[in-house]
């Protein structure tokens, strides 16, 4: 098996059992997110684990190809958020707030993006 078949099937198997736990038991799985959200090095984590998948995807695919399936992904959890019009309005008005704020709090993520950005763009334009 490969690592992005690895990938593939630990994202199967969580989806699935997230899938079958809401269906069953929405409570218990807020419950679970909520432990998860309250872990003190979250980001930490999210960044690491993001570092290895991005880098087993860089071995076996271009960066147009991840950036594409970025756009695909993108598109589906607009569908969902589209669902809580209003509630993700207001999370977006309180997350952007000042604008000195914004930069202050999400400098890294905005760098990762442009940088995701960049070797897109390098690799359409090569």
């Amino acid at each position: 098996m490969t690592a992005l078949e690895t990938i593939a099937l630990i994202l199967i198997i969580v989806v699935a059992i997230k899938i079958l736990v809401i269906a069953f038991s929405p409570k218990s799985w807020f419950g679970f997110a909520k432990s998860i959200w309250k872990t003190p090095y979250l980001g930490i984590i999210y960044f690491i684990l993001a570092a290895i998948v991005f880098y087993y995807l860089a071995m076996e695919l271009t960066m147009v190809q991840i950036l594409a399936t970025t756009a695909f992904v993108g598109l589906l959890m607009g569908l969902q958020f589209s669902r809580y019009s209003k509630e993700t309005l207001s999370f977006f008005q309180k997350m952007l707030g000042k604008k000195s704020e914004v930069w202050k709090k999400n400098w890294l993520y905005i760098l990762i993006w442009v940088i995701l950005l960049v070797l897109g763009l390098i690799e359409i334009l090569a």
